[in-house]
């Protein structure tokens, strides 16, 4: 029941940001204990003996042995916005950085502050090769190598990130991620940014509904399972006189 509890968690989790650009959906990985043989006690041999009858294997549940990240590309949007930008290859990320370190996302919807300083829509600042990124002019080019110009001046690069092992990436508040050493984070050599769209969040709204609506009855059933054990138990330890 308990892995039922964090299956619904994560769908939805997964629900909740079917419309967030860049959005990587997440699973639930689970290892069932191992089986029981159950034997049926049959009779005493003539050598004093106990001789049994094997009946079959009792499951005795699952655990939860991890949560998997879908890193599988979303559609992109056109959006127009000269300061929206989507990556094609889906093994890559825009590196931000947050308060409590570097942080690794996929959504390209950044935006500008007062003082020309672009960063992401929740205020963190966009790196570039240079560092943070500044824009101070009208005319916004980012190009598929991910260079910035700003009124035909070349401003900086955007700093795109890729993993060698993306699942030792940590989730961070829905939409970003943290780089544990393993994960091996370097800078590739060739990656395209569309300049003009966004990526979509790669959620399957239907797969995720009729997942919970699983993961529910499941968990209904488990609970009913309990009960009925637990009944058991209290009649007879309330109707067997010992």
């Amino acid at each position: 029941m308990l892995v039922g509890l964090h299956q619904m968690d994560v769908t939805a989790n997964n629900l909740a940001n079917a419309s967030t650009p860049g959005y990587r959906s997440s699973d639930t990985i689970q290892r069932a204990f191992p089986s029981l043989l159950i034997q049926r006690l049959e009779r005493m041999d003539s050598a004093g003996g106990v001789q049994r009858a094997y009946i079959g294997e009792l499951g005795v549940g699952t655990t939860l042995d991890g949560t998997y990240t879908n890193f599988a590309p979303g559609a992109l949007r056109q959006t127009d916005n000269p300061l929206d930008a989507a990556l094609l290859e889906p093994d890559v990320f825009f590196t931000i950085a947050a308060d409590d370190g570097l942080r690794y996302t996929r959504n390209g919807s950044f935006q500008l502050t007062a003082g020309g300083q672009l960063v992401d829509r929740s205020g963190n600042p966009v790196l570039g090769t240079q560092g943070p990124i500044y824009l101070r002019g009208n005319d916004v080019i980012i190009d598929q190598d991910g260079y910035i110009y700003v009124d035909g001046v070349l401003v900086d690069r955007l700093l795109i990130t890729a993993f060698t092992e993306p699942q030792m990436l940590q989730r961070q508040a829905g939409q970003y991620f943290a780089a544990l050493p393993e994960a091996g984070a370097y800078v590739p050599e060739e990656f395209t940014v569309v300049q003009g769209q966004l990526e979509q969040s790669n959620v399957n709204i239907v797969n995720e509904l009729v997942k919970m609506i699983n993961v529910q009855r499941a968990y209904e059933a488990n609970q009913k399972a309990v009960r009925a054990a637990d009944d058991t138990l209290g009649k007879l330890v309330n109707e067997i006189n010992v």
